[in-house]
């Protein structure tokens, strides 16, 4: 019997992704595949050699044979069930955004510490693979300190084939208007964009800092609504923004993320998510997730380093494609993978994970603030978000 025993809790996009990292492990194993919808549990339980199926995700919690949950539902989801699930006595492996609160975060990350089990969240920007290694360069010094991030997001191109087929598939069959845009299930209010995306960019960025955290954010909202054609975001009424900045605890450094896609009517030639680093004797440029049109002498890489003395080094991460963009990093098939094994490594070491509960919440407070600056049209102070603020019901709960 392998020593993790996972039960996988939604079976939408970002399921394969995670699967890859159990199947890849040498001692654990999927056991038990759990979604409302029983066909697409049945259909993932089949690719993944799972012998077990629910649609009741309590009756999943009393099976003795699982020891670990992997919940990949909606964020309106995350706290009962991880809550449900630590209570249980399972590891817990939960997506981003973490919560809808700080409140909410709170009780998850002290629910588990109660029950003495390991609860991780799936902030993949911070275990891809060109961004782990930009984050050992700024700490060998490469770069001087660090004092500027600056973050830019192209537009996303989805490779055509089967992934894309599947996840289109799994949209068709289940019905209602989808969580992404709905404000509660989506956790952002008139900005779920916003929510689901900002928690990326600022994990991130904590990271390139050397786990400097954010104080200060401002988000420039954006008259225009709407997106393009055959985009989620594209309907319903929720709000754009595409400039964010922000300054880290002391106030001498800073941080800044615009946005040109085609959500936006906006254009840029360099497609998905890149990264530039400044500090006080080099810089750093590397693309993330979707990330493509970095070039050096001629050819494509994913990572440049300058030094102040004038060296430059080039860097390539040769992982194969990504099952979803057609891009030069592979994000979708490794850096959820690189996440989930730390996680298991975590679980069969008994060692806190490097990016868990506190991280995740931390992540939301600072996006809420984002989202309460464009809402309010003012820069806004990361400890101005209480407990109860969320973006949905934000003059009701304790913002």
């Amino acid at each position: 019997m392998r020593e993790v025993r996972v039960g996988m809790v939604g079976a939408g996009l970002v399921s394969g992704s995670h699967a890859q990292g159990y199947l890849e492990h040498s001692d654990a194993e999927i056991v038990a595949v759990c979604d409302l919808n029983r066909e697409i549990a049945e259909w993932k339980a089949g690719m993944w050699g799972a012998r077990k199926v629910y649609t009741d995700y309590d009756e999943m919690l009393r099976d003795p044979e699982i020891n670990a949950v992997d919940i990949m539902t909606p964020p309106y989801h995350h706290h009962a069930m991880v809550i449900k699930a630590t209570d249980a006595g399972k590891h817990v492996n939960c997506e981003k955004p973490f919560c809808s609160s700080v409140r909410e975060g709170k009780e998850m990350t002290r629910s588990a510490e109660k029950n003495g089990v390991i609860l991780a969240v799936d902030e993949s920007y911070v275990f891809t693979s060109s961004h782990m290694r930009a984050r050992e360069l700024i700490e060998e010094g490469a770069i001087g300190e660090p004092m500027q991030i600056r973050q830019r997001h192209g537009n996303w191109n989805q490779r055509e084939g089967e992934p894309v087929a599947r996840r289109r598939l799994v949209e068709k069959r289940r019905e209602g208007k989808s969580w992404r845009v709905d404000p509660v299930m989506s956790g952002g209010g008139a900005y779920p964009w916003v929510f689901d995306h900002a928690v990326h960019l600022f994990a991130l960025a904590r990271y390139f800092m050397l786990d400097t955290d954010i104080e200060l954010v401002y988000a420039l909202a954006s008259a225009y609504q709407g997106g393009g054609a055959g985009e989620v975001y594209a309907t319903g009424d929720h709000q754009d923004v595409p400039i964010i900045t922000w300054q880290f605890q002391g106030g001498q450094k800073q941080g800044v993320w615009m946005r040109a896609e085609r959500l936006t009517h906006t254009y840029d030639y360099r497609v998905g998510f890149s990264t530039i680093v400044l500090g006080s004797e080099g810089m750093i440029e590397v693309l993330g997730e979707g990330g493509g049109n970095l070039y050096h002498d001629g050819r494509p890489v994913h990572l440049i380093l300058y030094r102040a003395g004038g060296e430059i080094e080039s860097m390539r991460f040769e992982e194969g494609g990504d099952r979803v963009w057609d891009s030069e990093i592979s994000y979708y098939d490794r850096a959820h993978a690189n996440q989930v094994a730390h996680f298991l490594d975590c679980v069969i070491g008994g060692k806190a994970p490097r990016y868990g509960g506190q991280d995740g919440t931390r992540e939301v407070q600072v996006t809420l603030a984002a989202i309460r600056s464009a809402m309010e049209a003012r820069p806004v102070r990361v400890s101005e978000i209480g407990e109860g603020f969320t973006a949905f019901y934000p003059d009701g709960l304790g913002g």
